[in-house]
């Protein structure tokens, strides 16, 4: 696998060079996985614009549960009473 970098201005634009495998696969590498945190089972977009082809991964949403105790605010939080709030309409 041949690997360029090319930069231009702040973003580093990776090339690689992959190949089809006779059921037309190709394997994402190490490297992109890592960094767009792909995971089996996840989704990407196939772009054929006649000339070139790209794959984008699809934007994965994001839980409440997936984020909660990795803010610290220093501030004291109630889940329960903040929920009544919100639900009663005090909020």
């Amino acid at each position: 696998m041949r690997m360029n970098y090319f930069h231009g201005g702040c973003v580093a634009i990776i090339v690689k060079r992959l190949r089809v495998s006779k059921g037309f696969q190709v394997t994402v590498p190490s490297e992109t996985r890592r960094k767009h945190s792909l995971e089996p089972g996840d989704e990407v977009v196939w772009v054929d614009t006649g000339r070139e082809i790209f794959i984008r991964p699809l934007t994965k949403a994001v839980r409440l549960t997936d984020i909660l105790g990795r803010y610290e605010t220093g501030e004291e939080f109630d889940v329960v009473s903040e929920h009544d709030e919100v639900v009663s309409g005090e909020h």
